[in-house]
């Protein structure tokens, strides 16, 4: 018969083992919670195949779809290591899992070259998404040597083809992209069109200062769109930040080859509005055709470009170091200016390093809108091109312009 002794302890060690079971089953439970991990869904387990063959949109898509529509977890779209081929491919929402969305990318992904495949120009597109997490040490390929010769506007006299870009972001809002390298767009690296607060760092974007049309970044009817720390070398802008946009922050980029970092170009289309709020710093230029330019069409229907800033920028051999250019595209380059848009509050600070242009700051604006509040402060710039016996100066068009600091070249004599 058990003493009242021995029941107490049965009944401790009894207890103790009810604890230590429950703990183990608070811990399986709790590796099941959403902090434990997205699920994963893994490509190859829907069918996709990295032989650089087989065209694995179908894979691409029922992946997402799964990840998107039918996960009551936060999820994550996986594309491991391997190279997969890829036609046209939407991940399009709205999501139904939990925020964020992620999409992981460790291998290469590669465009189809055949152009007849794409019925719109886009290759992959991120649309009507709120909360996409990118990243991965992935590259998208966009093979785009096969199509540059039919995007060459110059060759072709002005019937280029409107080509896929790589990366298009529609509408999507609250998103981060990171560690993203994209190689040879058929035509731009990453379009952004409609959308809000994303975020893009450490991205590698590369293509030969020859091929047309391939900016590094396109951003189009967007707010609050931040670009850091990336290196971007390309046949055209860096990054172009065009028409209706506001509140755009591009910050420590490394660009060249290129045509620079430009607000632009902007008024071809009588529907572009206002652009509002575009700071650009500590950026380094190298060979590149442009360094800070601000560009407008002569355009039709009258919008402003206002509050940008450059500053804190280093050029190596830039060929035009600081522009305001408001006859783009306009075959009569020598004629003034007519442009109906109307640019203000711009400020070019400390830029330093060298140009192989004798004019190194032109700012050739509107007879109707002259170019009001421009600043040129703290701009020492060397002159590196031949011969070295030409005059290094300061060119401005119309531009209220104020000059103060250090200014190599100096500052305008005549502004009108």
């Amino acid at each position: 018969m058990a003493t009242a002794k021995t029941i107490f302890f049965l009944g401790i060690a009894f207890l103790s083992c009810s604890m230590i079971g429950a703990s183990r089953n608070i811990g399986t439970r709790r590796s099941l919670l959403p902090n434990s991990g997205p699920a994963i869904f893994d490509v190859k387990k829907f069918g996709a195949v990295a032989d650089d063959k087989t065209d694995n949109i179908d894979a691409f898509r029922a992946a997402w779809g799964a990840a998107c529509k039918n996960s009551t977890v936060p999820a994550k779209v996986l594309i491991p290591a391997g190279t997969f081929r890829a036609g046209q491919t939407m991940f399009a929402g709205p999501c139904t899992s939990p925020k964020p969305i992620t999409v992981e990318v460790i291998g290469t992904v590669k465009a189809t070259t055949d152009l007849s495949e794409y019925y719109s120009p886009e290759w992959f597109t991120f649309e009507d998404i709120d909360g996409l997490e990118l990243h991965g040490t992935g590259v998208f390929d966009g093979q785009g040597a096969v199509s540059w010769p039919f995007n060459d506007c110059k060759k072709t006299k002005g019937q280029c083809a409107s080509l896929p870009a790589s990366l298009k972001f529609n509408q999507v809002n609250n998103a981060i992209v990171t560690d993203i390298t994209s190689l040879n767009s058929m035509q731009f690296h990453f379009h952004l069109h409609g959308c809000n607060n994303i975020s893009f760092s450490n991205l590698h974007i590369t293509a030969p200062g020859n091929s047309p049309n391939t900016d590094g970044m396109h951003i189009s009817l967007s707010d609050g769109i931040n670009v850091s720390n990336s290196i971007i070398g390309t046949g055209d802008d860096c990054i172009s930040v065009g028409h209706s946009t506001s509140n755009i922050a591009i910050t420590n980029i490394t660009c060249g080859p290129g045509h620079g970092i430009s607000v632009g170009s902007l008024g071809k289309r009588p529907e572009e509005k206002s652009v509002n709020g575009v700071t650009v710093t500590k950026c380094t230029f190298i060979n590149t055709t442009n360094g800070a330019r601000i560009k407008t069409w002569l355009g039709t229907t009258p919008a402003e470009a206002k509050n940008i800033i450059y500053e804190d920028l280093t050029m190596t051999n830039v060929q035009n170091p600081i522009v305001i250019d408001q006859s783009y595209g306009s075959k009569k380059k020598r004629q003034a200016s007519t442009s109906v848009w109307k640019i203000s509050d711009v400020h070019f600070r400390k830029i330093k390093g060298t140009t192989v242009s004798n004019i190194a700051v032109s700012l050739q604006c509107s007879t109707r809108n002259p170019c009001e509040g421009v600043e040129i402060a703290d701009v020492d710039l060397a002159y590196a091109g031949n011969p070295r016996n030409m005059t290094f100066l300061s060119s401005c068009l119309n531009a209220k312009a104020i000059f103060g600091g250090i200014l190599n070249p100096p500052a305008c004599v005549k502004l009108f």
